[in-house]
Order: structure tokens, then sequence, then C-alpha cells
């Protein structure tokens, strides 16, 4: 009996871990990080938003930023393995295979720069809104590039460059108190590295490389916002 009782906290023990370490996986997903930033800035740092000074205008970028970051490159994810001909399923979403990884960072790491470019050239927008879309985009064509021979962590790459990108802010915006929010984002950057390394998703190796690429993506800034 207390064998069986034993047995059955672990496996409620396991069932949990695994639960939680699928909902931050899918929570933090590389492709909602933009949507959550920028929802994130509408309420911390709204002056790095402008000209969208207003709510109603907040919310109308939001939406544009959702539907350009997070609902066309899945678009495109989904089209892209319709013509390979492979059944669309949540495995496959996540690209856990290497070389499967190539083509469709490549593609969205090309439409994110078509974005930047629109941003910068064409709308005009500010140089925090235009930097942070850039380092998405060199995150992209970073670990497209990689893919061809290495696989690391697009979990880690994307909260890393983000948590890199909040201590930019903190730096270009002194009078902005985020060492709160920056702390917070290392926290769930690690709690997101210890559920994909729990899910066997990834190696500690691969992790550091993640960790490494996304702050080499935040450096990219740099030109953007001090030169």
């Amino acid at each position: 009996m207390g064998t069986t009782l034993t047995f059955a906290k672990k496996r409620f023990a396991y069932r949990t871990q695994k639960n939680s370490a699928l909902f931050f996986s899918i929570v933090f997903h590389p492709v909602m990080l933009p949507t959550f930033f920028f929802i994130f800035a509408c309420w911390m740092v709204p002056e790095i938003l402008t000209p969208f000074s207003t709510f109603a205008l907040q919310v109308r970028f939001l939406i544009l930023i959702f539907i350009t970051t997070m609902v066309i490159p899945v678009a495109m994810l989904s089209i892209h393995f319709a013509l390979n001909k492979q059944k669309l399923s949540l495995n496959l979403l996540y690209l856990h295979e290497r070389k499967a990884r190539i083509y469709p960072f490549f593609y969205t790491a090309l439409f994110y720069s078509g974005i930047t470019y629109m941003f910068y050239f064409n709308l005009h927008l500010n140089v925090f809104i235009c930097s942070f879309i850039a380092m998405v985009s060199f995150a992209l064509l970073l670990i497209s590039f990689i893919s061809l021979f290495y696989k690391i962590s697009a979990h880690i790459m994307a909260l890393t460059a983000v948590a890199g990108y909040l201590i930019l802010l903190q730096l270009s915006l002194p009078d902005t108190d985020l060492l709160l929010s920056i702390c917070v984002m290392i926290g769930i950057t690690g709690i997101t590295a210890s559920s994909r390394l729990f899910l066997q998703a990834h190696t500690p190796a691969q992790i550091l490389a993640g960790c490494f690429v996304g702050l080499l993506s935040t450096c990219s800034c740099l030109l953007w916002l001090y030169v």
C-alpha cells in the first residue's frame, strides 16, 4: 500500500512538473515575445511608443504587432509545411529537428527585416520600436545560419535577447526604473530554460548557446541606440 502511494505521488509530481514545463514553453514561445514586450512597454515605458500616445493608438499598434509578428509567421510556417507535404502538428511547430528549422527561421527573418524597413523608412517610427524589431530579425538570421550545423534553444535565445534589451532600455532611460522587470525577465528565462531541459528538448550546451546568441542579438541594438 505504501509503495503504491509513493508511486502515485511521484507520478503526480512528474505530471505537475511536465505540465508546468509545457506551460512555460507554450506561453513564452519566441513568436509571442514581441507582442508581450510591447504590451509591457505600453504599461511600463509608454514613452518608447511615440507617436502612439493614446490608448486607442496603442491598441491599434499592438494589433499590428500581433498580426505581423505572430499571425503571419505562423501562417508562413504552416504554408511551408503544407508545401512540403508534412502533416501539421504541435511538435512540428516547435521545430524540434535541426534541419527543419533552417528555412522557416530564414523566411521569418526576411519577413521581420521587411517589417523593420517598413517601420523605419516608411512609417518613420522611433528608434526603440525599430531597434527591437531589427534585433528580432538579426536573431532569426543568426539562428537560421547556426541551424545549418547545430541546434540551439530558440526559446532561450529570444528570452535572453528581451532581457538584454530591457537592460539597454534602463541605460537609455535612466529616469525609468526597470530593475524589477529585468529581474523578473531573468527569472522567466531561467524557469523556461529548466522547462526545456526537463522536456529534453535541449541539452545544457544548447541552452547556453541560446543565451550567447540572445546577448549577441541584443548587442546589435547598440548601433541603433548609441551610434
